[in-house]
């Protein structure tokens, strides 16, 4: 019996020392920090060789050039796609801009052959607007020293209702200064992403850089002997996705006027690219016979509009609009490929009657 008494005080005893053992712990010994600052050393080691190789990257493949002279994209439709190819050809005379029925229905190619013009490059990309094609053209101004610029003059630029609005294909080509003085200033998190893709370029680049690896699976790499011209495969040509796509195209426009928010972006750009020696005219887009019929009215005054626009800052004007049909087009705004390259073919020669006059 008295075996089984001391047998229970020290039990009971040893519980009360390890009750005062856990209730008086270090706090400092709980969780992971214990193993952080036992390793320490290795995880600053790790952590600096990390950041060395990130700036040795940066420095060697990014800050180099390097990036930009390899790089290579399967979707040329976007702005930053269309800069990187852009910039391996500083050298051409004609940059045509504008929205993707420039980007769809000029090849540079057939227009340097016609015009004797020397070579192009086309800088359109797809849902263009005066704000964002004024920013492409300006950055593609940076290495680029062409004598003639071709601005596609569509019937939307010239709309009253139109306003400028932010979205990624606008941060793409403008800087954050650039969208506060349109009106459209980043939020903090946009602004701790455009600071962090300044510092990193693989960050900031990090669509392109998918871009890349993109181009490198077989048969999905863009062939730039086109010069920034594109058309999607396939088509959309139905009568009912033809009218369903007309509508909604037109769907919410105002009153065309030559004083319209992007015919002014239009006329600013006009009157800056004068004033480097530069040429400017304006292309008018070929449109599917169905854009007519469901927004025939808008569609006139829109063209009154514009040859009002060119008129003001004496812009001549290429429109070889009248040489299509339907079986042109692949839906309402864009042609095929053998279409665009008559258009081309036409387009030279306005230029070369250009040239001469």
């Amino acid at each position: 019996m008295s075996v089984n008494v001391r047998t229970a005080e020290a039990t009971a005893r040893g519980v009360a020392v390890a009750g005062d053992r856990v209730a008086t712990a270090d706090a400092g010994d709980l969780g992971p920090w214990p193993i952080f600052r036992i390793h320490a050393r290795a995880i600053g080691m790790a952590l600096g060789t990390c950041l060395v190789m990130l700036i040795c990257l940066e420095l060697a493949v990014f800050r180099s050039g390097f990036f930009d002279s390899h790089v290579a994209v399967s979707d040329p439709q976007w702005p930053a796609a269309k800069l990187a190819i852009a910039a391996r050809q500083p050298n051409a005379n004609v940059l045509y801009v504008g929205d993707s029925t420039m980007m769809t229905s000029v090849l540079p190619t057939i227009v340097s052959r016609s015009c004797d013009c020397g070579p192009g490059f086309n800088g359109g990309f797809s849902a263009s607007n005066p704000w964002t094609t004024d920013a492409m053209t300006r950055r593609l101004l940076t290495f680029m020293h062409p004598k003639l610029v071709v601005i596609s003059v569509s019937p939307w630029a010239v709309d009253g209702a139109a306003k400028f609005e932010s979205n990624e294909l606008a941060r793409q080509v403008m800087s954050p200064s650039e969208l506060a003085a349109r009106g459209a200033p980043l939020d903090l998190a946009e602004s701790i992403d455009a600071t962090l893709g300044s510092l990193w370029s693989a960050y900031g680049q990090r669509e392109l850089v998918k871009e890349w690896f993109s181009a490198l699976a077989p048969g999905q790499r863009y062939d730039e002997s086109l010069l920034g011209y594109y058309v999607a495969p396939g088509s959309a040509n139905s009568y009912a996705r033809l009218v369903a796509t007309a509508d909604r195209l037109f769907a919410d426009v105002g009153t065309p006027t030559a004083d319209a928010p992007g015919a002014n972006v239009i006329r600013s750009l006009v009157d800056d690219l004068r004033a480097r020696g530069i040429a400017v005219a304006f292309l008018l887009p070929p449109l599917h016979p169905t854009a007519y019929e469901e927004a025939g009215p808008y569609l006139e005054r829109a063209d009154v509009a514009i040859r009002q626009l060119a008129g003001e800052r004496a812009v001549p004007l290429i429109d070889c609009r009248a040489s299509f049909s339907a079986s042109d087009f692949r839906d309402v705004t864009h042609l095929v490929e053998a279409a665009a390259e008559r258009h081309s073919a036409c387009v030279g020669e306005r230029m070369r009657t250009m040239a001469h006059d």
